[in-house]
């Protein structure tokens, strides 16, 4: 139990703190710069793991559209409008829009297809928890329609298209080996987001300083490919219900990480938003913490 906990607390960790190196790197380098050399990072990292365990790489080639699709949804389009949108909102409140992922599954498996049974419980689980959001982002700035409206859309139409993406590939590549298809779909992602780098930004004129790629090698080595072989590790050993707490920490180490290196304020009424958010993901997942998944 004890190391399925460090497991736990690591991950959220790893994926909290992401938010807050991706801001600092930002403060620098251009967004999609940013995002193309952590995806990079991450991806000869997983690469390097995946021949060392001698994986089927060659055999798993017949699934690229899958991976094609996990590439797009799962990976380069929410990191690149997490990278645009945290120019305009604070590390702390991109990580609390993750919890916009598990909401958009909610809504997917329940009303479309159906896979997951309607309950009184579970939608009033969703409204509490967009209530929440609403908080934590802030009615004035929503009503305002300014620049922190702009970054939360950006990155909450990331974890939708993630959500969405979640419910899609597996059924696309069934029986497919975890590290083999992260590693395909990742490759194909560094190949998207660095045309969009160089389309929309002069990644070859950035100064790369020396804080800059510490960062990056963060990002890619301990956020990214720990994190994730972290993660399966634990989905494997202690199960699906378990991991998921993930949802509820990542937010928690996102808005510590943010106050504690980058100094970034949170009001009591972010605070009561992101309990009631909270709230939320719980009651949508209320079943599946009875059965004990």
């Amino acid at each position: 139990m004890l190391a399925n906990a460090a497991a736990l607390l690591f991950v959220s960790f790893a994926w909290g703190t992401a938010f807050v190196f991706i801001k600092y790197a930002e403060e620098t380098v251009s967004p999609l710069t940013v995002q193309s050399v952590r995806a990079t990072i991450g991806f000869f990292a997983l690469l390097l793991l995946t021949l060392l365990l001698k994986k089927d790489i060659r055999g798993h080639a017949r699934h690229w559209f899958a991976f094609l699709v996990f590439a797009i949804l799962g990976v380069a389009y929410l990191w690149i409008v997490v990278g645009l949108g945290q120019v305009y909102i604070s590390a702390g409140l991109t990580s609390v829009l993750v919890t916009v992922a598990p909401m958009v599954t909610f809504i997917i498996t329940v009303f479309f297809l159906k896979s997951e049974p309607f309950s009184i419980r579970g939608v009033a689980g969703l409204v509490i928890g967009i209530i929440g959001l609403v908080l934590v982002v802030g009615i004035n700035n929503i009503l305002a329609g300014g620049s922190t409206l702009k970054g939360a859309l950006l990155i909450v139409s990331g974890f939708a298209v993630f959500g969405i993406n979640g419910v899609i590939a597996p059924r696309l590549a069934r029986g497919t080996d975890t590290f083999v298809s992260t590693t395909y779909y990742v490759g194909m992602a560094v190949v998207i987001m660095w045309v969009f780098a160089f389309v929309f930004e002069k990644p070859l004129e950035s100064s790369f300083s020396e804080n800059f790629i510490l960062a990056e090698i963060y990002m890619g080595l301990v956020c990214f490919a720990a994190a994730f072989v972290v993660y399966y590790w634990l989905l494997n050993r202690a199960g699906a219900f378990f991991s998921s707490l993930t949802f509820y920490l990542v937010p928690v180490m996102g808005v510590i990480g943010s106050y504690v290196f980058l100094g970034e304020k949170v009001s009591l009424t972010q605070i009561v938003g992101i309990l009631i958010v909270f709230l939320g993901v719980y009651l949508i997942n209320n079943k599946k913490i009875k059965k004990g998944q």
